[in-house]
């Protein structure tokens, strides 16, 4: 009887979820077979180095090298105390937070459009490269997707019932946001405003003041940062980074094959075929959950860059997340558009092929990996006596620092060190030919290719006192070519 009372009730459940599910698990599959096949790079060494500081030596740390606020690191630090700080472990939370992203934009588009809008958009969250990548990355972006689609689902659901209970989850949601990317306002404000002018009691103006204040206890962070800042990020021209948004927001790491011009065309031509199939085959539940996404999404687009032109820019593709589940409610609006099924349909599985083939192309291709410094590492393997490392690339670099054994991640400039070799690390063309001596005074004693870089290893007769900021001084001049940044740190004995 219990076998017909489940097999019954599994009937009664719609194929949509069923298909759903199927997504979430082919979403989980595909995020976490090669979570680990990538080195950390730049930005993931610092997670890795800071999760590793005592939990007041990382707040301090984030707040003074971080431009965003601590709520990541925070989950990511217990989470590292639980699980361990290797790429998996740092690397899982991005990916538990990926994958819960997909039932997410099931329930948006679901709940604003219809069922069958619900499984396009579950299916573009799973599929995307760009999701993917992030997915894979020890950083808070993919914890800011996840938590923006979840304030975004429940402002959905508080437009349709305004009660206490919606109106408080949308408040969590949006809170832990905001604690964790200051882009979460661009999504956060407009939906708080909008329920405002809905919802027009003493409660609600009381629960979106509380999130406002959420909001405010964060902007100290970003004055405390003195030493990472963003102002690389306005080093590079807007145009470029509208540019490759609209790309990498499509096809991933291949963005850096994509021409400004192509990718721009393609956005605007996609556009076109958006609004094209909303405004003349959509009916007036698909055009109405259409305006809600994209008048979230255009929010979270246009008011960093109207800021850019005011002098505050850090528009940014990764930065911009919180419109991405917006923005999938609005595509997976246009691909059920009741009066041109054969053209949403066909604009679906364009973007699906397009985006399953980018993604097989991202997890396979060495070029567009990030630099395997966990090779690099092995290749350089423990010192057997005092070394200093000198590597081209500059902070770039600075992952090594993790893969390696007894290597401090900081290294006063000014500290003495009796060393015996200097190992020189980056690409062969970068590399003085083995029978020449460089540094000055010293004997090549090794030589090695691996992962795409090449390490000369040189040895003094005798040892001697050097400083990391002395060597940094000197070390360009021992490279085959001058490089334009190289990073310098001692390495001690011992495995």
């Amino acid at each position: 009887m219990g076998n017909l009372r489940g097999a019954a009730a599994a009937r009664e459940i719609p194929a949509e979820v069923w298909i759903t599910g199927a997504i979430v698990v082919l979403a989980a599959v595909i995020r976490i077979i090669v979570i680990n096949t990538q080195s950390f790079w730049w930005d993931e060494s610092l997670t890795a180095y800071e999760v590793r500081l005592p939990f007041g030596a990382m707040l301090n740390t984030v707040s003074h090298i971080e431009t965003t606020p601590p709520l990541y690191f925070v989950a990511i630090w217990v989470w590292a105390h639980l699980f361990g700080n290797g790429e998996i472990a740092l690397r899982s939370l991005s990916t538990l937070a990926g994958i819960c992203l997909v039932p997410i934009g099931y329930l948006c588009a679901r709940e604003l459009v219809s069922r069958r809008a619900g499984v396009v958009a579950a299916a573009v969250v799973a599929l995307n490269p760009f999701m993917i990548w992030y997915s894979q990355e020890a950083r808070a972006y993919m914890l800011l997707a996840a938590l923006t689609g979840a304030s975004f689902l429940w402002f959905i659901r508080t437009r349709r019932e305004p009660s206490v209970r919606n109106l408080i989850w949308w408040a969590v949601w949006s809170s832990h946001a905001l604690m964790t990317h200051f882009f979460a306002v661009f999504a956060v404000v407009p939906e708080a405003a909008w329920l405002l002018w809905i919802v027009r009691t003493r409660l609600a103006a009381a629960i979106v003041a509380v999130v406002a204040l959420i909001e405010v206890a964060m902007l100290p962070f970003a004055a405390a940062d003195t030493t990472h800042g963003a102002d690389w990020i306005q080093a590079i021209h807007r145009g470029h980074r509208i540019a490759a948004t609209i790309a990498e927001w499509g096809v991933s790491i291949l963005y850096r094959q994509t021409a400004d011009a192509g990718a721009l065309v393609a956005g605007a031509i996609f556009l076109a075929i958006v609004s094209s199939l909303l405004l003349l085959a959509g009916d007036r539940k698909t055009r109405a959950g259409a305006k809600v996404g994209s008048s979230i999404a255009a929010c979270v687009f246009l008011v960093p860059l109207a800021l850019g032109v005011l002098g505050q820019d850090y528009f940014l593709s990764r930065n911009v997340i919180p419109a991405f589940i917006p923005l999938t409610v609005v595509v997976a609006a246009a691909c059920v558009a009741p009066r041109a099924r054969i053209q949403g349909l066909a604009l679906a599985a364009t973007l699906l092929v397009m985006f399953s083939v980018s993604a097989i192309i991202v997890q396979t291709s060495p070029g567009l990996e990030r630099p395997n410094w966990r090779g690099v590492a092995r290749a350089i393997g423990p010192a057997q006596a005092a070394r200093a490392i000198v590597i081209v690339g500059g902070n770039e670099a600075s992952p090594l620092k993790i893969y390696l054994p007894h290597v401090s991640w900081v290294q006063p400039p000014r500290r003495e060190l009796q060393i015996q070799e200097v190992d020189l690390v980056g690409a062969p063309k970068w590399l003085p030919p083995i029978r020449r001596r460089a540094p000055d005074g010293t004997t090549l004693i090794a030589y090695r290719t691996t992962a795409g870089s090449a390490i000369n290893r040189y040895e003094f007769p005798h040892p001697i006192v050097a400083t990391v900021g002395g060597l940094a001084k000197l070390a360009p001049g021992w490279f085959r070519r001058r490089p334009a940044a190289v990073l310098v740190f001692f390495q001690l004995p011992g495995r």
